[in-house]
């Protein structure tokens, strides 16, 4: 989690840095300004959104993983009698909420 955060922050110092070195038009500098102001939020919301899902990505596969490593020790007869009792359960759930 900490290396999305310390990417976010390097990709909008990138950002940042490349939004002020680009020239500005000085007959509508204004306007130029609101645009390319408009364009590095667009850039860090997009780049935002993409180390969410990274992270969301990576907690995913760690969650998957754990999950493989506690069933890996159990016997095929064990593994199926847990999906039944886990179906009875939702099944169950899913009845009372009706």
């Amino acid at each position: 989690m900490a290396m999305s955060g310390l990417l976010v922050c390097v990709l909008t110092a990138a950002l940042v840095g490349v939004g002020l070195t680009s020239p500005v038009s000085k007959s509508d500098g204004n306007t130029k300004q609101g645009g390319i102001l408009l364009q590095l939020l667009a850039r860090r919301e997009a780049v935002r959104n993409a180390a969410e899902n990274i992270a969301k990505r990576e907690q995913d596969t760690q969650t998957s993983m754990s999950r493989i490593e506690r069933m890996s020790h159990l016997s095929e007869d064990q593994r199926e009698f847990m999906s039944k009792q886990i179906m009875q359960a939702i099944s169950g759930l899913y009845c009372s909420q009706r």
